[in-house]
């Protein structure tokens, strides 16, 4: 409901909308806003001290009150408006921590260095804009398909680890609960593998009965052409003799018409040495 509802207003908070915090309720979706609120809860929880300061460059050491162990340097650069901390949650979650938030708010910054806010998390960003910018990102090697589901499991978990540190019996909840979801996933993985190692391992037996299947296949193709060209056809075969036969052609009906005699037949005499016994005149 809060990303469909992230274009229709400007979510309300617990805290005196200051002008950094209403900033970002002015870009952020409303689900990201909560918790850049939690994180501005923190900064405004957070004592700040100056170590190093030169020109437009200064060094903080932040920490939560009460809390051993909870300081984090932070770098600023009031020229360029650069902030680093070093706990990079940044560069791992794509929002500020409330370190860098608090050394802002001694700044009195106004409103969120442009550099510092994420495409993904803005909430007037379209489809296609995010999809256009993770597409050149991926090409480059500097994103792929899973980072927007890690992202969004970090900053739940670091949310949640932020709550319960101060409080032994809800750390060994999460410990305990880390340590399931460790031996499960470990299991689910292995089970992945192995059905990844047969199906492998099938696809390759597949394709040697094929190579075997064609070897064998081409091998009796080239024995049926040479046997083909080995063999010769006679077109006029000789014809064979029989015992007690003779090679004589075997006569036909033509040959039982009798011919004509040459004895009784009269010679022609030459023209005019035989006087015609008709008379002419």
């Amino acid at each position: 409901m809060d990303d469909f509802n992230c274009t229709k207003g400007i979510p309300s908070s617990d805290f005196c909308m200051s002008a950094l915090l209403k900033h970002a309720s002015l870009v952020y979706t409303h689900t990201l806003f909560r918790d850049f609120e939690d994180e501005f809860k923190y900064a405004m929880a957070s004592d700040i001290e100056n170590l190093y300061a030169e020109g437009s460059n200064f060094i903080y050491r932040v920490c939560l009150n009460g809390i051993i162990g909870s300081d984090q340097r932070v770098y600023f650069n009031k020229l360029d408006s650069i902030v680093y901390c070093e706990c990079k949650n940044f560069n791992e979650s794509g929002w500020l921590c409330f370190n860098c938030i608090r050394v802002l708010h001694a700044h009195s910054y106004k409103q969120i260095p442009k550099k510092y806010i994420s495409t993904r998390w803005t909430r007037l960003a379209k489809k296609e804009v995010w999809e256009k910018y993770d597409k050149e990102k991926r090409e480059k090697g500097e994103i792929n398909n899973f980072t927007p589901w890690r992202l969004h499991m970090i900053r739940r978990y670091y949310n949640l680890i932020i709550k319960s540190h101060k409080l032994e019996e809800a750390r060994k909840v999460i410990e305990e609960s880390f340590r399931k979801a460790s031996i499960t996933v470990e299991n689910i993985i292995k089970k992945e593998e192995a059905k990844q190692l047969a199906a492998a391992k099938q696809a390759a037996e597949k394709e040697a009965n094929e190579v075997v299947q064609q070897a064998h296949k081409d091998d009796s193709n080239q024995q049926i052409q040479q046997a083909s060209s080995s063999t010769i056809i006679v077109l006029d075969p000789n014809r064979a003799v029989t015992k007690g036969k003779d090679n004589k052609r075997i006569k036909g009906h033509y040959d039982s018409y009798k011919k004509p005699s040459k004895r009784g037949k009269k010679r022609h005499k030459e023209f005019g040495s035989k006087t015609p016994k008709v008379h002419l005149f």
